[in-house]
């Protein structure tokens, strides 16, 4: 059995666990597993001369006088000045050399997205039929006329596929970014290796098992579907193909050639083994520090909020499933004394907190001290302080939650579960706990007024020297939702015709796609985007790792700097791009920082930049002493003392 998950996401701090669980099971039972997580090897080999190299020179042509292209360009060129600090950090949690850890996984971010920018990988796709359309055309392409991330997977899959030599490959969609790159992978493996037989799975085939079934890149490259927990289904599969059983007994399969309906599943999340990370290089993921994950259950134990997908598939009897206390101490045990972890993240679509509170400690009973995190709703169980500060006690050092509106009518349409005048003192239990708290932010809310709105941004702005903000999104009504399901039932209407309605102004490759809605008598999407950008920009959350310096909360200004050194990674910007963004009367200096992604104006009349260097800023005026120290304070520059000015300068 060979494991695969595919591009294209950022989801690359840990492994995705679809496929060290599976793998677990399957080692378990005695069968050969291979995993491989082909998302986290194509940014290793993006992350290279080559693919920087020429990413810089696919932007270099109209950077002299456009601001974009020299902005890729500069941010390709600095990523491979820097490039030995990136990998390094990356690949061995080095600290990153000069850039540090943070700054440097930034930057290698940043750096992989632009060698990733137009290829067939990041494309985003406005129906289905059109994905299907370019994967058929994109799969039939000889490799010299692939673009360079697209034929670098193409290169990936053939010394996998050669590596192993699978009876079966498995690929695990968890995210629609994925689908086009799978079903890609799929063609290419068909040709590669048509003795195996090949599946889909994971959450998007779970939720769009209809319309991809119908896809003729499907019918052409898969077997079948896994539309359920693939741990029983794959076992029986290899069963089959020894001959112990007919392939039409294999439970939780959909045929893409076949109408019969997938034969139910026996066994349960309690059955599931200890995840398995081996063949992952689990210390070479794209975050600042080594962490895993584990999870407590399949589904939500509350189930009903009417837009989370997730969720909506739990609410059949049996469809949840949660594990022991001693189950999930297992998975914890098991995965720090294996890997030497010492952070987990438990990854639920709702954590049962309860439950999470017993397995932890249990964990502490073993003699295991580990911290970790919860992703769970503003519940009532963190009224009592007692019960926060034992998660806190336990380690719990970070809380993920979802919140969209202070208004409760509004949460009593989406069936939240919650109440709005509890979030003050949880908020508070929490964070004086000593738990980060980390909030998802959707906007888009049904017939949300003005007034509702502005409240809810005043709510989380009296807070944000409290929270942290992950993400923010807008409501998208996805296959499988009671909203998709019972449109009418909440007052919204949905386009059915084959478009794709996504958050591309605010998430990656668009985030989650559905159906396209509206709101008769109440805001146009136009509006509801504008409300939550306005969120975006009133909004400062202190609790941000990624925070960026010249937003953090400092104490008194300090003394102005009369003169500064720019950072490494801040260039000051040519005055051909700098004058697609500023009038050329304004007389002012564009430095751009490519790690933090802004650009700072600076008037000459107040700063001058050292003409032979280049690097080297003088205050001109108290007002560019004062401009220089909010740019220090911004890690844009560091101050210079006189004595090591070089002989002649200013």
């Amino acid at each position: 059995m060979l494991l695969l998950f595919p591009p294209q996401t950022e989801a690359r701090l840990f492994p995705y666990l679809s496929l060290p669980y599976l793998t677990g099971y399957l080692r378990r039972a005695g069968r050969t597993a291979r995993q491989a997580d082909l998302n986290l090897e194509l940014f290793h080999h993006l992350l290279a001369p080559e693919p920087l190299r020429h990413a810089q020179e696919r932007h270099l042509a109209l950077a002299r006088t456009d601001m974009k292209s020299w902005y890729r360009a500069a941010m390709a060129e600095t990523a491979r000045r820097f490039l030995p600090e990136l990998r390094s950090q990356v690949l061995a949690k080095s600290g990153g050399g000069t850039l540090g850890a943070d700054r440097a996984v930034r930057l290698a971010n940043q750096a992989v997205e632009v060698v990733l920018e137009e290829s067939f990988l990041t494309r985003t796709w406005p129906s289905l039929r059109t994905l299907d359309e370019q994967v058929r055309q994109t799969a039939a392409l000889p490799m010299s006329a692939l673009d360079v991330p697209t034929a670098t997977l193409r290169r990936l899959v053939e010394r996998t596929l050669a590596d192993s030599r699978p009876r079966v490959i498995g690929l695990s969609i968890a995210f629609f970014s994925q689908i086009a790159p799978a079903l890609l992978i799929a063609a290419w493996a068909r040709a590669l290796a048509p003795e195996a037989r090949i599946w889909l799975g994971g959450q998007q085939v779970m939720l769009r098992q209809d319309d991809l079934i119908a896809l003729a890149s499907v019918r052409d490259a898969v077997d079948a579907l896994c539309v359920t927990a693939g741990e029983e289904p794959l076992t029986r599969a290899l069963d089959a193909l020894d001959g112990a059983l007919p392939e039409s007994a294999v439970p939780g399969v959909r045929r893409p050639r076949e109408d019969a309906q997938p034969r139910p599943v026996r066994t349960a999340f309690r059955d599931a083994a200890t995840p398995d990370f081996a063949d992952l290089p689990v210390r070479s993921y794209v975050a600042e520090d080594f962490q895993l994950a584990v999870v407590s259950c399949v589904g939500c134990y509350w189930g009903r909020c009417v837009f989370c997908s997730y969720g909506n598939r739990s609410l059949p009897q049996g469809a949840y499933q949660q594990g022991t206390p001693g189950q999930i101490a297992d998975a914890v045990e098991h995965t720090v004394r294996t890997h030497g972890v010492d952070f987990v993240a438990i990854v639920d679509e709702n954590t049962n907190l309860r439950l999470v509170t017993q397995a932890m400690r249990e964990v502490r009973r073993r003699g295991v001290r580990v911290t970790f995190s919860t992703r769970n709703r503003l519940e009532s169980v963190l009224l009592d302080p007692g019960f926060c500060r034992e998660l806190a006690s336990l380690g719990c050092v970070l809380m993920s939650v979802g919140y969209e509106t202070n208004a409760q009518r509004l949460l009593d349409r989406m069936d939240k579960g919650v109440r709005a005048a509890d979030y003050q003192t949880i908020i508070d239990n929490v964070v004086g706990a000593g738990i980060n708290l980390r909030l998802s932010v959707m906007g888009g809310l049904f017939d949300e007024t003005e007034e509702e709105a502005v409240e809810s941004r005043r709510f989380l702005g009296s807070n944000e020297d409290k929270i942290g903000i992950d993400v923010l999104q807008l409501m998208v009504a996805e296959p499988g939702t009671l909203l998709a399901s019972h449109a009418e039932d909440y007052g919204v209407r949905l386009d059915r015709t084959g478009a794709l309605a996504g958050n591309p102004e605010l998430n990656y490759l668009g985030g989650r796609h559905g159906y396209p809605l509206s709101v008769p008598g109440g805001p146009e999407r136009d509006e509801s985007l504008r409300r939550l950008l306005d969120t975006f920009e009133g909004v400062r959350p202190q609790g941000n790792d990624a925070l960026p310096p010249h937003l953090r909360r400092r104490g008194a200004p300090g003394e102005p700097v009369p003169r500064a050194r720019l950072r490494p990674w801040v260039r000051p910007v040519p005055a051909g791009p700098a004058a697609a963004m500023v009038d050329a009367d304004r007389n002012v200096t564009l430095l751009a920082d490519l790690v933090w992604q802004q650009v700072f104006a600076l008037p000459r009349a107040d700063v001058a930049v050292e003409e032979e260097d280049g690097t080297l800023l003088i205050a001109r005026t108290d007002s560019g002493g004062a401009r220089l120290r909010r740019l220090a304070a911004a890690d844009a520059v560091v101050a210079v003392p006189s004595r090591h000015l070089v002989p002649g300068s200013r």
